[in-house]
């Protein structure tokens, strides 16, 4: 299975913003390619923050504005590149220890 890179980032900011997390974490990351591979959906999060609930856009931690910017060096600047295979594995990897550094 492939994913587009910039689904990974845009649905991880979904899941931040679905909870109410003031910033996307590794564990979004994570979440978004759960999502995104199938093996989880946004109904597995839990019940959703009130869109009636006024709060600000979710930021992103600074590590994961840095894993990012590098993957989106790698694939080459392509807002529309696929990463599939072991790169996907490796992406995972990456995010899984993304998400034990920021602790959530």
């Amino acid at each position: 299975m492939a994913v587009r890179f910039t689904d990974v980032l845009t649905t991880a900011t979904a899941v931040a913003n679905y909870i109410g997390a003031p910033v996307v974490t590794g564990e979004h990351v994570l979440i978004a390619l759960d999502v995104l591979e199938e093996r989880r959906t946004v109904d597995d999060l839990g019940r959703q923050v009130s869109p009636l609930i006024r709060r600000p856009s979710p930021a992103a931690d600074p590590a994961v504005r840095e894993f990012a910017q590098r993957w989106f060096a790698l694939l080459g600047e392509d807002v529309a590149a696929e990463v599939e295979g072991e790169m996907l594995a490796q992406l995972r990897q990456e995010a899984e220890h993304l998400s034990g550094a920021s602790g959530s």
